[in-house]
């Protein structure tokens, strides 16, 4: 009992490492917060179907693929502009929740793009919005990583939820 609680705290950790390093722009930080999730499946702390898992391992692999495959423009300051993404992910991640567990994926994808948008209109990312390209190579680079990792951190939080409400009856 106790292992399993050690590692569905050590997942949770995982997810929110995945979450704040992608404030940071790291690669690798959709494959955290997915080994995060494996955890939390593994201890019993969540159920979730294989063929779920299966999906957003891929999803994860498919984010990071295409972050490396896309080419680096010398960008000014990407920490700054994946902030207002995972701020906005964030956001509508929890407005999702709120509605219904169906609707929060949609509406982390649309406080992703809220969010970049809200970027390029700030002095320091008048470069995204200099042409359609940019802002969607962009959002590919920086925006498909953040919301599988802010998805995968909304499917752990619902399983917990569902979890203990599972376990109160």
């Amino acid at each position: 009992m106790e292992g399993a609680l050690a590692i569905s705290v050590i997942g949770g950790l995982m997810i929110l490492a995945g979450l704040v390093s992608e404030a940071r722009c790291y690669a690798f930080s959709t494959l955290i917060a997915y080994a995060g999730l494996l955890l939390l499946h593994f201890s019993g702390c969540i159920n979730l179907v294989h063929s779920s898992l299966v999906f957003w391992g891929v999803a994860a692999v498919l984010a990071l693929g295409i972050a490396v495959l896309l080419p680096r423009e010398d960008r000014p300051d990407v920490r700054r502009g994946s902030l207002f993404m995972l701020f906005g992910a964030v956001a509508g991640l929890l407005v999702g929740m709120s509605i219904d567990a169906s609707v929060m994926i949609l509406s982390a994808i649309i406080g992703t793009l809220l969010g970049q948008l809200f970027y390029s209109r700030t002095p320091k990312g008048r470069w995204v919005g200099f042409s359609f390209s940019i802002f969607i190579s962009y959002f590919c680079n920086v925006g498909l990583k953040i919301i599988v990792s802010t998805a995968i951190a909304g499917i752990a939080v619902e399983g917990l939820v569902r979890n203990q409400a599972a376990f109160a009856m």
